[in-house]
């Protein structure tokens, strides 16, 4: 994998991706063209073929990695959410706004592709935070990415490399907040 092509596909998986993947994918990486000026590149894409048949599509946001947008797609649905790369589907929770779950037995590929491109564009969108707790007690760190928009919290998992708290960080007791993401420019939030 070079990172030239969006969601290139990880040559070290077991499985073979079927048409309704390649046609998805397809799909998908015509509308990541476009996502350039919301801070993204193709290098921070990846995908990967499951079994079911089933394809994994990741996107790292660079200001936070790990931390980034997750698809999975299975033949006529798929779902979608925030998260890290050692945390995947867990605490999923399709009615927040950090998440997408859409079913659709009578839609073609490219259209599945398209709604997800779509959310893809709005999450790259909303302002993210990065809140670090220190207790009082034994002065340990807690993390949590936190979307300015809405309030919505989504832990960092415990076994995942946690990104560097900008400046100094709290003091025991205390809990900051840093932008991590701002607003993209062409929304309007």
């Amino acid at each position: 994998m070079d990172g030239r092509i969006w969601f290139e596909i990880d040559p070290g998986g077991r499985f073979a991706l079927d048409d309704y993947g390649c046609r998805f994918l397809a799909e998908l990486r015509r509308a990541a063209l476009g996502w350039d000026p919301l801070g993204v590149i193709a290098f921070d894409s990846w995908a990967l073929a499951l079994a079911g048949p089933s394809v994994l599509a990741v996107l790292t946001v660079p200001e936070a990695d790990p931390f980034g947008l997750q698809l999975r797609l299975a033949n006529k649905e798929f779902g979608g959410y925030w998260g890290d790369d050692c945390a995947i589907w867990e605490d999923y929770t399709p009615s927040a706004p950090g998440y997408i779950n859409v079913q659709d037995a009578a839609a073609a590929p490219e259209q599945m592709a398209q709604r997800a491109a779509d959310w893809i564009t709005m999450q790259l969108s909303r302002p993210l935070l990065l809140e670090e707790h220190r207790s009082s007690a034994l002065g340990l760190r807690r993390r949590t990415w936190v979307f300015a928009d809405t309030g919505e919290r989504l832990p960092c998992c415990r076994s995942c490399r946690k990104p560097r708290f900008p400046g100094d960080g709290p003091r025991r007791g205390q809990t900051l907040v840093a932008q991590v993401r701002d607003v993209a420019p062409s929304s309007a939030w």
